[in-house]
Order: structure tokens, then C-alpha cells, then sequence
């Protein structure tokens, strides 16, 4: 790839410092409602909440923040709108905002543009990817931490990195509509997953969900080291483009790399030396979890680590809540959360984990359905089909595999349990794995698998 010239992000923009000027946040979920009091904390003069949602405005109107009509505004006064990641940004229509912003000439940043700016002497690690980012963020927040070293964990995998707290170094989750939105991102080590079509009707097509994910090797580190895993034909693509101008270290499962990492019979290989027993931990299980583990090793590895350290580190990782989290077993049956198994290339990872499995899927449906998962079809015992999703679930899973239409969630539960605890099939498994968005029936993911937990803590034997 062949990085474009751009202006030095070390020069301070006109937005910047914030005191005595005017902002607007445009979009008040939790990085949105962060900003809010950052910029008010850091005597921002005057700062504008923007929501669709009226209640989200009396939150940040709590903070202190200002409620104003658009054609209210002063826009000659404004520094800057701080855009929350969930509004769309171009596709498949900009914010009117946005497009007022954009009339005006004013900038449009997101919070980690504001974080970066006032962090200069920090290093930052920042990972991308369709799929396995959050437990990569987690795994590799998990060794540092371990390992002594003063960071912090945020971005895309829920906290906010306004609300982060003073650290050395920041390890944080980036999703393509961040990375769309940030323009002075500037990242010492980068781990990139890999990529699979998702979130398409927000970029509108493939080619700009991937060009967004490339953002990340914006940067004028020269030193910037890039891991990378090479498994799928678009990432290796992207890879040999990167290789040209950047230190990489590719990883794969599924092939042996002379110079990298990569997994093989079930062992974590550096330079064809073995160096953990990967299918030995209990946390990350799943050839999935595999790369997560190889990119999370060689971003430590980069960041100076101790090769044995890292190694020890790997082994006492807890887990990553809604990332197939192991909720409880009952009368034989094990209750797996996947929560965050919102696309296809997900579920489709945990589908392949476990055997004898009752699934619960459905929610608001992404633009691919469920037909790629048809190879995992004979490992489901019956499917239980929830929210907008189970009519046209149910359409593809007709004749193919049992399902029931259970509507909600606490329904779904207590019918999978049913029927699991009365077929007595050893290693049974009741998995939330929606392969669906959750805003039919929750604010998020989150919600969703922790009303999962709650519905299989309560269930009797």
C-alpha cells in the first residue's frame, strides 16, 4: 500500500486547545455522553448536544451541555463537532450536521482525536478487524497488565477513551466507523485480524469498509509495527501492500510462515520455535481464538516483552464477556454467551467450537442472512428463533434443521433448556449466538447477554 502524504498530526489544529470554544457533540451514547464531559471538564466554552433521541439530550443537558435547534446555531463560533462513531458519517446519508459541518468548513473529529492530542508522550497499540478484535484488545490489555505495565484498555470494546484513565501506553479496539472518523490517529503498533463483509450499509460497499479499516497505517512512525494475521484473501492483499512501507509481522493458522507467527498441531510458533500449547487454554478456545492469540503475542512481542513472560501471561486469561463466555452448566447442559456474535463470520466461529447444540439465534439481520452457516447446520439440534430476524431464519432453516420460533429471548432460554435437559445428549449446549444486530429488543449486545446471564441464572434443575 502506498501511504498518502498528509499534514504532520504532531502540528496542534485549530480546534485545539478546547477552552474558550464552542463544540458540538453529535451523538450522545456512551463515548458521545464522554465527550460531553470532557470538553465541559477541560472549560470548553460553550458545548452543543445533539441527539435524535430527546432523553439522550437531557442526559448531556444534566452534564451541562446546551440543547440547540440547527438553525440556532452560531456556526462561525464552533471548533469542531465531535461525531459519535454510530452516526453515519457519508453512507448511506451524512447527519444534517454533518453536512452543515461540512458547508462551513468546520471540522468533523471523533473523541479519539481529542484523547490522541492530549496524550502526546503516550504510546498507543490499536487493533482492527471484522471479527475477534475485543477479545484480542482484552487478551493483549490482559498480558501488559500482567506483565507490569502501566495501560489501559478502551475504544470499540465499550469504554470510552475519554473516560480512560492517565496511562503510559493505551491498547484500543478500533471499529471501521471509527477509524472512518479520526484524522489525527497516530499508532506506534498495529494488529489487524482480519476482514469479511460487515457493516456494509453503513460503508456502502465492501471496498469502502475495507479502505475505513485501512486507516489504521495512517501514521508517521516509521517505526510502526504492523501485526498482521494473512489467513483471508483480503487481509494477505492488504498485507503485501503495508509490507512495502511498513515493519509487519504476518500470522496465520493455517500455515506455516518462515518469518512470523503462526499456529501449528495446536501450538503458538515464533520462528518455527513452539511456544505454548494453544489448545490448552480453556478461555480461547476454538481455531479463532487461535489468531487472536497470535496477533495479541506479536503485538506484545513488538512492544518488548518478554517472549516466556508473554507465554505465562496467555495462560491466566479469564475471558471476554459475550465473547463465548461459559455462563453455567445445569443438569449436564453448558450455557455459552456469544452475545457478541452479531455477523455471520461470528456465530459461525463458535458454531464450529461446540457440538450438540441448541442455538438461539435472530435479532435485526444483517445484510448476508444465515445461508453461509448451512455447513454447520448437522451440528444443531434444534434452533430457537428470536426477534425481527425468525421469519426469514426460520425460511432458510426449513427442512434443514429443527427450529422453534420462541419470539424473545427469556422464551428462547427456557424452551432450549427444555429440550436439552429431556434429550440428555452428552456435551449439550444452549448458545446464544444471534448472528444478528440487538436493537430489535436491546440497547446492545451487551444488554442482550446480560439479560442471557440473568435468564440462565434463574433457570431451576
Amino acid at each position: 500500500m502506498t501511504i498518502e502524504p498528509e499534514e504532520n498530526n504532531k502540528a496542534i489544529p485549530s480546534w485545539f486547545p478546547v477552552e474558550g470554544k464552542t463544540y458540538i457533540v453529535l451523538g450522545l451514547a456512551r463515548s458521545g455522553l464522554a465527550a460531553v464531559r470532557w470538553l465541559l471538564a477541560k472549560k470548553a466554552a460553550v458545548v452543543i448536544a445533539i441527539d435524535d433521541q430527546s432523553y439522550n439530550v437531557a442526559k448531556a443537558i444534566q452534564l451541562g451541555a446546551q440543547d440547540r435547534s440547527l438553525d440556532s446555531i452560531e456556526w462561525g463560533q464552533v471548533g469542531a463537532v465531535i461525531q459519535s462513531p454510530g452516526v453515519p458519517f457519508c453512507f448511506p446519508h451524512p447527519h444534517l450536521v454533518t453536512l452543515k459541518a461540512r458547508q462551513k468548513g468546520i471540522p468533523i473529529i471523533g473523541d479519539m482525536d481529542l484523547f490522541r492530542l492530549t496524550h502526546p508522550k503516550a504510546r498507543f497499540v490499536g487493533i482492527t478487524g471484522t471479527n475477534g478484535k475485543s477479545t484480542t484488545t482484552a487478551l493483549v490489555g490482559h498480558i501488559l497488565k500482567t506483565c507490569g505495565v502501566n495501560c489501559q484498555i478502551g475504544g470499540n470494546i465499550g469504554i470510552p477513551v475519554l473516560s480512560l484513565e492517565d496511562a503510559e501506553l493505551y491498547v484500543l479496539e478500533l471499529s471501521s466507523y471509527q477509524l472512518e472518523l479520526s484524522g489525527t490517529l497516530d499508532f506506534h503498533i498495529g494488529g489487524w485480524l482480519n476482514i469479511s463483509p460487515d457493516h456494509l450499509d453503513r460503508h456502502g460497499s465492501l471496498e469502502s469498509y475495507v479502505m475505513a479499516k485501512k486507516r489504521l497505517f495512517r501514521t508517521h512512525h516509521l517505526a510502526q509495527t504492523v501485526v498482521m494475521g494473512i489467513d483471508d484473501e483480503l487481509s494477505k492483499a492488504v498485507w503485501k501492500e503495508v509490507a512495502n512501507s511498513q515493519v509487519t509481522i504476518p500470522v496465520s493458522v493455517n500455515q506455516p510462515l518462515g518469518n512470523g507467527i503462526y499456529i501449528h498441531n495446536g501450538w503458538l510458533m515464533d520462528q518455527g520455535s513452539p511456544m505454548l500449547d494453544v489448545g490448552a487454554l480453556l478461555t480461547l478456545q476454538g481455531v479463532h481464538n487461535y489468531q487472536n492469540v497470535g496477533v495479541a503475542y506479536g503485538i506484545c512481542q513488538a512492544l518488548g516483552l518478554c517472549k516466556e513472560d508473554i507465554v505465562r501471561a496467555l495462560q491466566t486469561f479469564p475471558g471476554l464477556a459475550h465473547r463465548q463466555e461459559r455462563v453455567r452448566t445445569l443438569n449436564g447442559v453448558c450455557f455459552i454467551n456469544d452475545s457478541k456474535g452479531t455477523n455471520t463470520e461470528a456465530t459461525a466461529k463458535a458454531l464450529a467450537t461446540f457440538d450438540n447444540i441448541y442455538w438461539i439465534a435472530g435479532g435485526r439481520a444483517k445484510s448476508n442472512g444465515i445461508d453461509s452457516l448451512s455447513s454447520y447446520f448437522p451440528k444443531i439440534v434444534h434452533a430457537f428463533l428470536i426477534g425481527e430476524a425468525q421469519d426469514h431464519f426460520a425460511e432458510i432453516l426449513k427442512g434443514k434443521t429443527p427450529y422453534t420460533k420462541s419470539g424473545n429471548l427469556e422464551q428462547a432460554v427456557i424452551e432450549a433448556y427444555r429440550l436439552a435437559s429431556q434429550n440428555g445428549l452428552s456435551n449439550s449446549v444452549v448458545l446464544l449466538s444471534p448472528a444478528c444486530a440487538s436493537f430489535d429488543q436491546f440497547c446492545d449486545f451487551e444488554h442482550r447477554g446480560k439479560v442471557f446471564c440473568q435468564l440462565v441464572h434463574q433457570l431451576e434443575a
